[in-house]
């Protein structure tokens, strides 16, 4: 699956899912480096997303296991994406 890598949110097609759902994906996405892509869109799919918002959450996955974002500021909800740059200790617009 191709990832995503320029920041442009918020995503059409994920960022109106449910809140809960939303953090429920956003968390799967910063936490699991355990499965596959395909597993990891298998879970998503079993939470109540279509095939297409999964394959599409997956893509982001790099992104949200790289980097530590800031409440609703994340790649997937905002245009403006805050992320903690650990050398500097500070959060920085990404």
């Amino acid at each position: 699956m191709k990832n995503a890598t320029a920041h442009a949110g918020p995503d059409e097609l994920l960022a109106t899912l449910d809140a809960r759902i939303l953090d429920a994906v956003e968390g799967t996405l910063s936490n699991d480096e355990g499965s596959t892509d395909a597993e990891m869109a298998q879970y998503l799919m079993d939470l109540g997303l279509s095939e297409a918002q999964a394959k599409r959450a997956v893509c982001y996955r790099a992104l949200y296991t790289l980097n530590l974002w800031v409440g609703d500021c994340t790649p997937i909800r905002s245009s403006v994406g805050l992320r903690y740059n650990g050398a500097t200790g500070q959060f920085e617009t990404a």
